[in-house]
């Protein structure tokens, strides 16, 4: 028996070619990856009503409560709004210019340590001088005193916040006012049963909810994706290819969750950049099954 030849590879296209699609590479791993840059934020209408609720909350002077919890389905975009939520107050708080301003936010993007090194890798974060921890409650008190009494609370903001040990949540419950002072915390849980003990346990702190929920509708889809591919750098000559019948097909296979929008955006473009050119895209298209089972990230139940 013969063994079949291995099919010759496509040739090499041209040098302007080349840089044609380097550019295009680029561009789709700047649109697609998995980094939340605030400036890439598509707004909606669930987005844009979730931030006017924390924002709303953040606002508030007495009687407010000193933490808040962002339930969201997993890959709907949490942490993009923990991370718009922060360039917000930051700019606000920066506003001024002078030598005194500084931040008044800062995310982190997991919550999974231990009292003292959570409050030493914040100020690290921030550049602050090391504060002198001897125990959980110095640990807390340092975190309080981020904040300004007589003016704006601090705000943590902790993605993955349900991956907090019980020691952390013990010290937060017992050295946080119920009501806010100098400092907030903005919590993002996913809708399960990890996220329904955190807030279970944090329940004396009596947190403020926010739920985001809503997965992206077919038009919002195609305008999400359209937006992050221009704000990418993407030619218009891309865009155009990226017709109803392509949108609707991202659509049916990401259910509506930009976590899986940027995985099958990401797989498409590096694809046709692989064989060296935009006719890739009818090619590929040709070859999947786009009627199968949709990627699901949701994680409720």
């Amino acid at each position: 028996m013969s063994a079949t030849a291995p099919p010759d590879p496509p040739p090499d296209p041209p040098s302007d070619a080349k840089g044609e699609l380097r550019a295009l590479t680029e561009a789709s791993r700047r649109a697609f990856s998995e980094t939340a840059d605030p400036a890439a934020y598509v707004e909606r209408a669930a987005s844009a009503a979730t931030l006017r609720e924390i924002e709303a909350w953040l606002d508030e002077a007495e009687g407010a409560t000193s933490v808040g919890a962002l339930v969201a389905t997993p890959g709907l975009g949490k942490t993009m709004l923990l991370r718009v939520v922060e360039a917000r107050l930051n700019r606000r708080s920066l506003a001024a210019d002078t030598p005194a301003a500084r931040p008044d936010a800062l995310y982190l993007p997991y919550a999974g340590l231990a009292p003292t090194d959570l409050a030493l890798w914040v100020y690290g974060l921030l550049g602050r001088a090391r504060p002198r921890i001897e125990s959980e409650r110095e640990a807390v008190e340092a975190l309080l005193a981020l904040g300004d009494p007589k003016g704006a609370p601090f705000t943590l903001l902790l993605d993955d916040a349900d991956s907090m040990p019980p020691e952390t949540i013990a010290a937060l419950t017992a050295g946080l006012a119920p009501e806010s002072g100098s400092l907030r915390w903005l919590v993002a849980v996913n809708p399960d049963s990890k996220g329904s003990r955190l807030r279970a346990a944090l329940h004396a702190l009596a947190p403020r909810e926010f739920a985001y929920r809503e997965r992206l509708d077919l038009a919002e889809t195609g305008a999400y994706l359209r937006t992050r591919m221009r704000w990418a750098g993407f030619p218009d000559a891309l865009l155009e290819r990226v017709d109803e019948d392509e949108i609707q097909r991202i659509f049916a296979l990401s259910n509506g969750l930009p976590r899986a929008i940027h995985a099958i955006a990401a797989d498409r473009f590096d694809a046709m950049a692989a064989v060296g050119g935009t006719e890739a895209l009818g090619e590929k298209r040709r070859r999947e099954d786009w009627m199968g089972r949709p990627i699901d990230f949701d994680l409720e139940g």
